[in-house]
């Protein structure tokens, strides 16, 4: 008896076993990302000592700030968000939670960073970072905005433009609405390199005509 194998059909039904595989994988994915954001383990400094932290009922979105005390761009962001968190505290609600995920060496050290520049927001136990990595980037500071259910990447950003963004993405959800738009750092801090290459660029050309009049005169 011979067998006939209609390839077309073979062939669509890999293709169909694949497209299943796919969906479940993006499924499976999804949901691993939401219970791990919502049972991550925070805590807050009160008074001093860590001390267990849940998120509200009412809030829907996690911004990640992902720093540390040894970075110096981080502790130029942090003030600016340690008055923006504050702002976000006088509101009715809070559909925004921002969360520290410390990169210092030590649980120690990041405990002095909150201290010292008195961040009020609850921070992933130093010691189970590990469940937030997948939304950690290259550099620091660095901050990513979470939707708390399904764990998708709302917004995210890394540097001073970057977490402005993300602080203005924020704002939509908790109803901030201030005269002027989140900024990180000072004018120098922002612009202060660019300053720096012009005036560089200045002197070399202003050198340089200095050296073609006096070639000049002793001709």
């Amino acid at each position: 008896m011979e067998i006939v194998v209609d390839e077309s059909s073979v062939v669509g039904d890999a293709n169909a076993m694949r497209q299943c595989v796919v969906i479940i994988w993006m499924i499976m994915t999804t949901l691993a990302m939401a219970e791990s954001l919502d049972t991550v383990s925070l805590y807050r400094l009160e008074n001093g000592e860590a001390k267990e932290f849940k998120l509200r009922d009412e809030t829907t979105h996690v911004a990640f700030y992902f720093s540390a005390s040894w970075c110096p761009p981080c502790r130029q962001t942090t003030p600016p968000l340690v008055e923006e968190y504050q702002r976000m505290l006088k509101q009715e609600s809070m559909p925004v939670e921002m969360v520290l995920v410390g990169s210092d060496r030590s649980e120690e050290k990041m405990f002095s960073y909150m201290k010292k520049y008195r961040m009020t927001w609850p921070a992933v136990v130093f010691a189970k970072r590990g469940v937030v990595e997948k939304y950690a980037a290259d550099g620091i500071p660095h901050m990513v905005l979470v939707e708390r259910q399904s764990g998708e990447v709302v917004s995210f950003g890394t540097g001073d433009a970057g977490i402005e963004a993300v602080v203005t993405r924020m704002r939509d959800f908790s109803g901030i609405t201030a005269e002027k738009p989140f900024q990180t750092g000072s004018f120098m801090s922002r612009y202060g390199v660019l300053i720096g290459v012009g005036a560089s660029c200045v002197v070399i050309l202003l050198v340089q005509k200095w050296r073609e009049r006096r070639a000049a005169k002793n001709l």
